[in-house]
């Protein structure tokens, strides 16, 4: 349950939720931070103003939903910064005197100096031993980004789709066992008792699953000695490429089931396959479709990754209408997801000279806006029980 109480000198109505995976603590009405377990800032509600704080020490100020969080520069972050430690140690000072059974005021203080001691500085200090220890994390799917991420790969074993800028800055390299088990103990160590809040493993970067069975086997089995949960596995999740799927048995997709795989997540992002073509992707729709069809036969369950916008008016129309009939064709079930996504032009990448030398016209804001309308009614429509459910890349963040 909640702790209230009310500010002895001020009137203030204090609330803290301490008893969950994360620690909640609301000094006045209108004001509201957010941490892990381990005491590291998550979030910063104050003023109006509703900030995440990023594992690399960023703050992402929310705007009007839809639009693209602007990241606060160095000084007004450490200006917001100082002014919510400010208020969590004035609540400190006066926690002796709320109006509290005993062990709740244990408890608000016991919180309130763990958060005090994880302050700016060592916040920063975080930052910056994030950044050493992951490449950066391109993007996970909406419902993953609260993973434990495990770069068991860097980079793109493909990185050649010419609308696609995630993983052009570094090449595609699979962790050895020794290397990914070092990583792991990293990762745990640098996240000590904020793992509460991580629900299951996203196995990064853009295609782990490509590995070779008795590698990928092993890379599983690590961790899972490192992070499994006492009644078993700990749920696993990754991307893999259409293509690669047809390179396990359906055998292997059954026993990386029970090692902890439960949804791999396939970028289709069309059913068209003369788009596919054109966005150099490999693979063609038939293939997804038996890729989808086989790991579900393996017990893993799929999320399918369409994009709204790709492939402009000269495809619009087939793009539509061939998307939903390859993601019909796939028998998804309750336990898969399909995200629609929005094409969002990234720097260094082929496809917009390459459209624009074919004549093709981009789509415009309310085009695919009305592009991704279409496909949501369609698909929900043509799949009952599934979840259908909209990706803005350009709002991710870790």
């Amino acid at each position: 349950m909640p702790t209230h109480a009310i500010h002895p000198d001020t009137g203030d109505r204090i609330t803290a939720s301490l008893s969950g995976a994360a620690l909640v603590i609301s000094p006045r009405y209108g004001e509201s931070y957010s941490f892990d377990r381990a005491g590291r800032l998550l979030s910063v509600f104050i003023d109006g103003r509703s900030c995440q704080r990023t594992l690399d020490h960023r703050l992402l100020e929310r705007g009007a939903p839809g639009a693209r969080r602007r990241e606060l520069p160095p000084d007004e972050r450490a200006a917001l910064l100082d002014h919510a430690f400010a208020n969590l140690r004035d609540l400190a000072d006066v926690v002796p005197r709320l109006d509290l059974p005993p062990d709740e005021r244990r408890d608000l203080a016991g919180a309130l100096a763990l958060v005090l001691a994880f302050g700016p500085d060592r916040l920063t200090a975080d930052g910056e031993a994030f950044r050493a220890l992951y490449k950066p994390v391109s993007i996970l799917p909406p419902d993953q980004y609260l993973a434990l991420v495990l770069q068991a790969t860097e980079g793109c074993s493909w990185n050649r789709c010419t609308f696609c800028g995630l993983y052009r800055d570094r090449p595609f390299r699979i962790h050895t066992p020794d290397s990914f088990r070092a990583h792991c103990v990293r990762v745990r160590d640098f996240f000590g008792a904020g793992l509460s809040l991580r629900r299951g493993i996203f196995l990064a970067d853009a295609n782990a699953l490509v590995i070779r069975q008795p590698q990928l086997r092993a890379l599983f089995e690590i961790a899972q000695d490192v992070f499994g949960l006492p009644d078993g596995p700990r749920p696993v999740y990754s991307f893999i490429s259409t293509f690669d799927v047809a390179r396990k048995a359906p055998e292997d997709w059954a026993d990386l089931r029970a090692l902890g795989l439960r949804r791999a997540y396939i970028g289709l992002e069309t059913g068209d396959d003369a788009l596919l073509q054109f966005l150099n992707k490999p693979g063609r729709v038939q293939d997804a479709i038996e890729a989808v069809r086989a790991l579900r036969a393996g017990g893993v369950a799929v999320g399918v990754i369409v994009m709204a916008g790709i492939g402009g008016d000269r495809f619009a129309a087939d793009h539509v209408a061939h998307t939903v009939q390859a993601i019909r064709a796939m028998n998804l079930g309750v336990d898969d997801l399909v995200y629609l996504s929005n094409y969002v032009p990234a720097p260094g990448t082929e496809y917009p000279d390459q459209a624009a030398a074919a004549g093709i016209r981009a789509l415009s804001e309310d085009e695919i806006t009305a592009q991704l309308a279409a496909l949501q009614t369609a698909l929900r429509e043509a799949l009952p029980g599934v979840r259908v459910a909209p990706y803005r890349v350009e709002g991710f963040a870790l």
